[in-house]
């Protein structure tokens, strides 16, 4: 098969964009076409069914230059910094004889081949990576139009993964070097795997190699036809509008990430879910933690958790399958468990922030949740109260607690102040004795994790909601808390505490 080969270099995207149309609707008229290309200024694309608003943080792309556009495409968000090289394959189905799916796996494929030539251990990896030793290194999709197909894939050439996690909404907690080292378990680059950045002809060479030996190719050099340029100079104001870029417009705020922790005999497990609270969809899941398992199945695990429906019984039905030891499927349902309850306060007004400031204890459905008592850490009392290690408040205002105890009385609940680790035990213990089921509560996220089990073993439903500021694990003072022994006042999350209530109680 003839093909024709076309390389446009770099470009902005709009006009990358344009192009790839033009080429699609033009494929009939042509023989296949192989391109490379690349752009300039760096930019950040959104696949063509996402939300611009969703998927990139704009206010960080302007202020940095960064291009924002939409590709004809399908997919997820990627960021193209001008080393990267793109390489798409334009021509008519009934000369393939493939559907996109059939395209992943066979140019995929390709893909692997051209970097085992540069000395990188590359495989295709469904349903449409390329990665080495489960580190992503190219992804790929393509459109169909009126017979005509476009088929495109990336390669990472040098380390931008910062500027990547900057540019892109990724569902990291935080944007700080522990959160990037994790995304580099995930993502690699030419550069990383053979420590040196290859010429970008050295790189088209071997694709032409592979393809001439995969695809019994002859090829033939081209420029853009008059045909093309009449057509790319119709399309170049339209990819370059607001109309195309955000032909999508989804509310910000119904998608964002849920975090989830979980911990037990296997160790740690942590949770970055992105999720589309109107679309019930998983778009992204990133897993980290303390535990021991292969890096390479947890990478496997979180492909199988992306773009997927938000769907309870599947998500455990995945992750059954997954495992086989029964320790590793509880930890993983458990970590899920308080996923699913964040979706569904998400569902019941809160945002993805607010709802990441809240843990449940044993509680499988929010709405049969009927809490008793509200404890409270003494630690957000002042030090110089003289309730701070009693189990009262004189509600005088000077401190966060006396507002708890307030809404606690005009919510019908118990308030009690704890005052230490081990009074908490035995005010469990006395909640179990009269009766009591569930409760509401305050305490920092490092102590709910660090004492999940214990919470959990209590048998009680709870729901625990973060404070408000520095933290006596912040200060490395966890000991002396331990004990009711931390000195420095802590802030109770009023408003979040007040947005609960009143979801609990339907006020």
């Amino acid at each position: 098969m003839r093909f024709r080969i076309i390389d446009t270099y770099h470009k902005p995207a709009s006009w990358n964009m344009a192009f790839d149309q033009v080429l699609l609707e033009l494929a009939h008229k042509s023989l296949p076409t192989i391109r490379f290309l690349s752009f300039s200024p760096h930019c950040a694309l959104v696949g063509n069914f996402q939300s611009v608003e969703q998927e990139i943080r704009v206010d960080y792309c302007r202020s940095m230059n960064i291009d924002i556009n939409r590709r004809i495409t399908g997919g997820g968000a990627i960021y193209f910094d001008e080393s990267q090289l793109g390489w798409e394959i334009i021509g008519k189905i009934k000369d393939f004889n493939m559907g996109i799916n059939e395209m992943n796996e066979y140019f995929g494929n390709i893909c692997a081949e051209v970097l085992k030539r540069l000395g990188i251990p590359a495989n295709f990896k469904q349903r449409n990576d390329v990665e080495v030793n489960g580190r992503k290194i190219s992804g790929m999709g393509g459109v169909i139009y009126k017979g005509n197909f476009l088929f495109q894939g990336t390669l990472l050439v040098q380390d931008r993964i910062e500027q990547m996690l900057y540019a892109l909404k990724v569902p990291v907690e935080k944007l700080k070097k522990k959160e990037i080292d994790s995304v580099r378990e995930r993502v690699t680059c030419i550069e990383n795997e053979i420590g040196r950045i290859p010429e970008r002809e050295e790189i088209k060479k071997i694709f032409m190699d592979v393809f001439k030996e995969k695809l019994n190719a002859e090829f033939e050099d081209s420029e853009i036809k008059e045909e093309e340029k009449r057509l790319l100079d119709r399309y170049l104001g339209y990819f370059s509008s607001d109309e195309w870029i955000n032909k999508v417009r989804l509310p910000e705020a119904s998608q964002g990430v849920l975090r989830g922790a979980y911990r037990s005999s296997f160790g740690t497990i942590k949770m970055n879910i992105m999720v589309n609270k109107e679309q019930n969809m998983i778009r992204s899941t990133y897993i980290t933690g303390d535990f021991f398992e292969d890096r390479k199945r947890i990478l496997d695990l979180e492909r199988l958790l992306k773009n997927i429906p938000f769907n309870r019984k599947k998500i455990l039905k995945t992750i059954d399958e997954f495992f086989e030891d029964d320790v590793e499927k509880e930890a993983f349902y458990g970590c899920f468990n308080e996923i699913f309850r964040k979706f569904d306060l998400l569902k019941m007004g809160l945002r993805s922030e607010e709802a990441n400031r809240v843990f449940t204890v044993n509680i499988d459905d929010l709405n049969n949740f009927s809490p008793e008592f509200f404890l409270l850490p003494y630690c957000s009392k002042k030090a110089d109260c003289p309730y701070r290690r009693k189990d009262d408040c004189l509600i005088c205002g000077d401190c966060t607690i006396g507002d708890a105890y307030s809404l606690s009385n005009d919510y019908g609940l118990k308030p009690i102040t704890i005052l230490s680790f081990e009074d908490l035990m035995d005010k469990f213990d006395e909640m179990r004795k009269k009766g009591v089921k569930d409760y509401i509560g305050s305490c920092c996220e490092p102590f709910f994790v660090k004492h999940q089990e214990e919470f959990r073993e209590s048998k009680l439903r709870g729901i625990l909601i973060d404070i408000e500021n520095s933290t006596c694990y912040d200060l490395g003072k966890a000991k002396d808390a331990y004990y009711g022994r931390f000195e420095s006042e802590t802030s109770l999350n009023l408003d979040l505490i007040k947005k609960v209530l009143k979801i609990l109680f339907k006020k």
